[in-house]
């Protein structure tokens, strides 16, 4: 069954403005915005489409991706994200895809509490919608993947709204105790107003166990977990997990804190992964 959000995104929808900024070959690739009104600022994005996309009139699975903190919706350039896709397409490894590359305005991927911005927020209610509407996807496989800040926004995200993804992939996100990310953030982590139960409710911990029963009715592991430098921040989740009885699939690795080496380590696990969730 498709899942679908509410008619109060429907005029919103409307004023939706995508601009080409590049092509790649048979790849179209575009920078796109979501104009600013009343309710929230212009959200930009890139989007990728799949080779065949004009070819046939079929539904697209969905790949959101989630940069890390400081990061730009154009890092899938650096991080050759989407090279790593197209070759998976190209050679029949797992179904095309579409893929969006949401811009964080160098945040946490969760509402901030002085509302500049409200991330959460701005993907469910306002680019969610967008992209259903304006590009032919299948809404029965929408996927929300992260590295870093981006992974720890992808399982919390999830988390807060299983019924709108299939699964959560996550790479060394900065899944975080309280006192972790005080640590991280200073003594006056202003992003959720140096408030604990700010902090919780925005965390991941707290929302999958509050939708347990959602997940749970997730044919195969909703949750693929990638990590290396910040293993010890998982073992909260990961022990969560566990106790609500979610499966999931976890790796780890030796990295540091660096995105090709994090991401080589995981790649045949998480090409394995790709291939279930998508079949």
């Amino acid at each position: 069954m498709k899942h679908s959000i509410g008619f109060f995104s429907f005029l919103a929808i409307m004023i939706f403005v995508p601009s080409t900024l590049w092509a790649q070959d048979h790849d179209v690739i575009k920078h796109c915005f979501v104009q600013e009104t009343i309710e929230h600022d212009k959200i930009e994005y890139g989007v990728m489409l799949p080779p065949s996309y004009k070819k046939n009139g079929q539904s697209y699975p969905v790949i959101y991706f989630l940069h890390g903190l400081t990061g730009h919706y154009s890092d899938w350039k650096s991080q050759s994200v989407a090279e790593f896709y197209t070759g998976l397409f190209a050679n029949g490894i797992i179904p095309e895809c579409i893929l969006v590359f949401p811009d964080g305005e160098e945040g946490f991927w969760i509402n901030h509490y002085d509302g500049d911005p409200l991330l959460d927020k701005e993907i469910v209610e306002y680019l969610i919608p967008h992209v259903d509407h304006h590009y032919s996807v299948d809404t029965d496989k929408r996927l929300i993947m992260g590295w870093s800040a981006g992974g720890a926004g992808a399982v919390t995200i999830f988390s807060k709204h299983p019924e709108l993804f299939r699964a959560s992939i996550s790479l060394d996100g900065s899944i975080m105790s309280w006192e972790e990310f005080q640590s991280f953030q200073g003594t006056q982590p202003d992003i959720v107003n140096n408030s604990d139960y700010y902090y919780q409710n925005a965390s991941p911990n707290e929302w999958v166990v509050t939708n347990t029963s959602i997940i749970a009715e997730k044919q195969d592991t909703a949750f693929f977990l990638a990590a290396a430098f910040l293993a010890q921040s998982h073992q909260k989740f990961l022990s969560i997990l566990k106790e609500q009885g979610i499966p999931f699939k976890y790796t780890e690795s030796g990295c540091n804190h660096e995105f090709d080496c994090v991401f080589s380590e995981a790649r045949e696990d998480l090409i394995s992964f790709l291939r279930m969730i998508l079949d």
